[in-house]
């Protein structure tokens, strides 16, 4: 029980973090912006850039849906979310880089139509797993649709690992080679979770498949720490 129920919170924290980068960057607030895959710092000693949405800005975040313009820590202003953005209306960003972010942002693109499926799906195995522990529904066969769900769902994360950290990771060292030194590029948190998903959804995977391949060890393994030691247990004490 204690294996499924550890499962089963896994599936829960996967789906909170995948929702988390789906929605990041999508709104000004501090919290939906802390969740963007890249960041683009300009240091330019005359100050910051004009803004082409609404202020000056120095510091451009992206995320899968859209980028977003603000000065140090806080963001001003997004343009309108949709898959597949472009970066026209940053001068600023064309004329250092006409390669590394803009390709970068392409990836974003081809990948945005796999984080909401394998968001979904990750909390129907988690809604399978949590229904599988009640003692009126507790059946292998949700623990086997469950896990076979989060098997997806590892695979999944590992070639989005691959797509958006591995590329943009070889990327950005050939981009720093020749960028001007006034402009810092960094991956952000989005970036890093997709990464740190790996790990975890492969151990919920082997946890679920314990859960469903041993029952039976678990269960007598209970049953043995319940049952009385000797038969001195079980008499009564005379009076």
């Amino acid at each position: 029980m204690f294996v499924a129920i550890v499962s089963s919170l896994i599936n829960l924290v996967t789906a909170l973090l995948l929702f988390l980068v789906s929605v990041g960057n999508l709104t000004t607030g501090r919290f939906f912006t802390s969740f963007h895959f890249l960041k683009v710092s300009y240091t330019t000693s005359s100050g910051p850039l004009g803004g082409w949405l609404t202020m000056p800005y120095n510091v451009l975040t992206f995320g899968l849906w859209n980028y977003c313009e603000g000065m140090d820590s806080v963001i001003n202003a997004c343009i309108e979310p949709h898959i597949g953005y472009n970066l026209d209306t940053i001068p600023s960003l064309n004329a250092v880089d006409q390669h590394y972010v803009p390709n970068a942002v392409r990836t974003f693109g081809m990948v945005t139509i796999l984080y909401i499926p394998v968001t979904c799906l990750t909390f129907l195995a988690f809604a399978l797993s949590a229904i599988a522990l009640s003692p009126r529904f507790r059946k292998r066969w949700l623990h086997a649709l469950s896990g076979f769900l989060l098997f997806l769902v590892t695979i999944a994360v590992i070639l989005l690992t691959v797509v958006v950290f591995t590329v943009n990771g070889s990327r950005k060292v050939q981009f720093e080679k020749h960028v001007v030194p006034e402009t810092n590029v960094t991956f952000g948190p989005g970036m890093w979770i997709t990464l740190g998903l790996v790990p975890l959804t492969v151990f919920g995977s082997l946890l679920s498949a314990f859960a469903v391949c041993c029952p039976a060890r678990l269960q007598r393994r209970s049953s043995a720490r319940d049952m009385p030691e000797s038969k001195e247990d079980i008499s009564e004490p005379t009076s």
